[in-house]
C-alpha cells in the first residue's frame, strides 16, 4: 500500500487542488467510465450527478438515487466526494432519503451501491475526513492513501484509492 502525506492549501473545489489532480491523473489514467454521485464542480468523471441543478452534470437527483440507477458491474470507477460533515450534507440534501441523507446509514447505502456498480478490477477514490473508504467487507482492497494536511484549524483531506477484487 502506498501512503503519502503532503501539505497543501485547502480548496472548496477538491479537484482543483494540485495534489488531487495529480492523484486523479495517475489513478484514472487507464479507465474510461467513471461516475461521481456528488460531483460539485470540476469533476473529471464521465457520468456526473449533483442535487444542485445549477451545477454542470448529466443528472440532478439525490446521490443515492443516482447510484441505484446504475447497472451492476457497469463502471470502471467511482469518485466518492460527498459533503464531509453531516451539517454540510443536511444543508445541501435535506430532507432526502427519509431524512437520512448525510448520516452514517445513508453513506453506508451509497457505499453498498458503489460496490455493486464497480466492475471487478475497477477503482473507487474516496475523499473524506477519515480513511474508511468502501472497505474490505464490500470486496475492496486498499491500495493508496493520500493525506493532505491543510494546517491551522482546517481538517485534513484524506483520500483512499481502492480496487474491487476479482469475482470468484
Amino acid at each position: 500500500m502506498r501512503l503519502e502525506r503532503i501539505w497543501e492549501m485547502p480548496n472548496k473545489y477538491t479537484f482543483k487542488m494540485k495534489s488531487v489532480a495529480t492523484l486523479l491523473e495517475e489513478e484514472m489514467n487507464s479507465f474510461s467510465e467513471w461516475a461521481d454521485p456528488f460531483c460539485g464542480v470540476f469533476s473529471p468523471a464521465s457520468l456526473r450527478n449533483d442535487a444542485d441543478e445549477c451545477l454542470q452534470a448529466e443528472s440532478h437527483i439525490d446521490g443515492l438515487d443516482f447510484l441505484c440507477s446504475l447497472a451492476d458491474n457497469s463502471l470502471d470507477g467511482v469518485l466518492f466526494d460527498p459533503p464531509y460533515s453531516t451539517e454540510q450534507a443536511l444543508r445541501k440534501y435535506k430532507p432526502v432519503q427519509r431524512g437520512t441523507a448525510g448520516r452514517a446509514e445513508y453513506w453506508a447505502k451509497c457505499k453498498d451501491e458503489i460496490a455493486r456498480i464497480v466492475r471487478p478490477g475497477g477503482k473507487v477514490i474516496c475523499f473524506a475526513w477519515d480513511s474508511n473508504g468502501i472497505g474490505k467487507k464490500r470486496g475492496f482492497k486498499l491500495d493508496r492513501i493520500l493525506l493532505i494536511c491543510h494546517g491551522a484549524c482546517h481538517n485534513d483531506t484524506i483520500i483512499t484509492v481502492e480496487t474491487k477484487s476479482a469475482e470468484d
